[in-house]
């Protein structure tokens, strides 16, 4: 009897430690993941208790949205994985401001390791800039692949699949027997039914969860991204945290991009992907952060200026190109 009392009391420990987890993820700092990831690792129990927690089915109010953005709709759902073949449906999860925590949410384990080698592409997908497409695999998953875009799907099953550049959001059916990957660059995800979203400009790579777990691994390192995280990696580099609003994931599909602390490099491939319009970010800006959301609607010579201002910079078109530049910069 004292040894089930003491089991009973183990679990207690373990399950109100996975809630105190669960709420302290949103804001973790890069110790903090760590310590999440020794504490799965010290007890099975304690991983356990989690994968209970993560799979309860719970909803929150408000999605946080950046201060600067007035909608002139509401935002449409966020992506929902309702199709796990092994769990129940969920239903749409948020991020909860007031709180500072996170839904339960399902944590499907996605895997992101280093590549070992290179894929064999059965199939080259690709969009122009400005132009999206929705690829329905073999298997049932979605696919949205927004402008400028190229995809390797690298097996007849459709369960493989090379982001060679540009951005996808990954709608994953989930079968234990055949898991779902994911490769761009060095690394490669494992999938298990989970909504995600993946950039690559050069050797930079974003991952954007909204809906089951990722696995970060580069150098052997381990960070877990749960729905509402963000990730952003540079080859070769370290992994930055940070955290995004459920519904901000693939937000791109709605005209809509946000940013939180992105080189304006990046913004300008953003920009490109998803209007067409060639942007390029001088060398006094290029490097510059920028937090905020842009609507990119509306005709280039009204839309570039105000997107400039937001930046903190001016446009200038250049031929058929836009150039973001700093305010005072002479014209180039």
């Amino acid at each position: 009897m004292a040894g089930d009392r003491e089991d009973v009391g183990r679990e207690d420990d373990a399950h109100a430690a996975a809630v105190a987890w669960h709420l302290r993820l949103p804001t973790a700092t890069t110790d903090d993941w760590q310590a999440f990831t020794d504490w799965l690792e010290a007890d099975a129990a304690h991983a356990g208790a989690y994968d209970a927690l993560t799979l309860a089915d719970a909803e929150l109010g408000a999605v946080l949205v950046p201060a600067d953005w007035t909608p002139s709709a509401p935002p449409s759902a966020p992506p929902v994985a309702a199709n796990d073949r092994d769990r129940p449906t969920l239903r749409a999860r948020r991020w909860y401001a007031g709180a500072g925590g996170l839904a339960a949410a399902a944590i499907a384990a996605a895997v992101l390791i280093p590549q070992r080698g290179p894929p064999v592409a059965a199939r080259i997908v690709e969009t122009p800039a400005g132009v999206r497409r929705t690829l329905l695999l073999a298997d049932g998953s979605r696919v949205a692949m927004n402008g400028g875009t190229r995809l390797a799907i690298a097996d007849a099953s459709g369960r493989s699949v090379v982001l060679e550049h540009g951005e996808a959001l990954f709608d994953v059916v989930h079968d234990a027997s055949h898991p779902f990957v994911v490769r761009s660059g060095a690394m490669r995800m494992q999938d298990t039914g989970t909504v995600f979203d993946v950039s690559r400009v050069g050797t930079h790579l974003s991952v954007q969860v909204a809906e089951g777990g990722v696995l970060f691994q580069p150098q052997g390192e381990r960070i877990m991204l749960t729905p509402g995280a963000a990730l952003s990696h540079v080859d070769g580099g370290s992994a930055r945290m940070s955290g995004v609003a459920i519904g901000d994931v693939g937000s791109w599909r709605e005209q809509r991009l946000v940013f939180s602390q992105t080189p304006v490099r990046l913004v300008a491939a953003a920009l490109e992907r998803s209007t067409g319009i060639v942007v390029t970010a001088s060398p006094t800006l290029r490097d510059v952060p920028f937090t905020g959301s842009i609507r990119v609607t509306g005709e280039a010579d009204q839309m570039m200026p105000r997107i400039a201002a937001l930046i903190g910079g001016r446009a200038i078109r250049n031929g058929t190109r836009w150039i973001l530049t700093k305010r005072e910069s002479p014209v180039p």
